[in-house]
């Protein structure tokens, strides 16, 4: 008893300390000055339905048009790569975060019964957030949504109205050295197209 004690303790401390991480924690952001992008992504469906992966991680699924589209508008030195969950083919596309597998693990919340609801959004401001992580410095751009329903989700739970504390929001890419964006920007998303029909 004792020992299922103590593997218990382990545990919650791991995912604990996962959960306040500096790696994964969204540091102070800063806001885009870019209308164009905002006037862009705006005439997009504000809305999405709420899917769960198989490890426990919850989302919502929005159309991929608001990587697709606001990428190759973003005007920003160097290039900016579209998310990995994006470019890769079994990768769950354009999304927002609403849930963590270490959450749901922590609060016991073992069954979401609101998946494949629709939930809406309203995209406000472009932003960039910079990311210290194995000692290199990332600066991610995303989409920041008001959320209300995915709050009020959150809080039936038992948990925070915010993920960590933030804005949900919509990561369009990582901004890393290199040539100008723009152009470049739209011809990396269309390699990213080509690669994946050619799969």
């Amino acid at each position: 008893m004792l020992t299922s004690f103590i593997q218990k303790f382990f545990v919650i401390v791991i995912l604990t300390t996962s959960l306040i991480s500096p790696v994964f924690a969204l540091q102070d952001y800063q806001i885009e000055n870019q209308p164009h992008v905002i006037e862009k992504v705006i005439q997009f469906e504000q809305k999405g339905i709420l899917k769960q992966k198989d490890n426990g991680y919850l989302y919502i699924e929005v159309a991929n048009d608001f990587i697709a589209e606001a990428l190759p508008l973003i005007d920003a030195p160097g290039r900016i790569v579209p998310p990995r969950h994006y470019t890769s083919k079994k990768g769950i596309g354009a999304h927002i975060s609403v849930m963590y597998e270490n959450e749901q693990i922590l609060n016991e919340i073992w069954e979401i019964k609101e998946l494949g609801q629709e939930f809406t959004f309203t995209v406000i401001e472009l932003r960039t957030i910079k990311l210290n992580k194995d000692n290199k410095v990332k600066k991610l751009w995303l989409l920041a949504v008001v959320a209300p329903e995915l709050e009020q989700l959150r809080e039936s739970y038992g948990l925070p109205s915010k993920l960590k504390g933030h804005d949900f929001h919509i990561t369009i890419g990582t901004q890393v050295p290199g040539k100008p964006a723009g152009q470049t920007n739209r011809l990396i998303l269309e390699e990213v197209e080509e690669l994946e029909e050619a799969a």
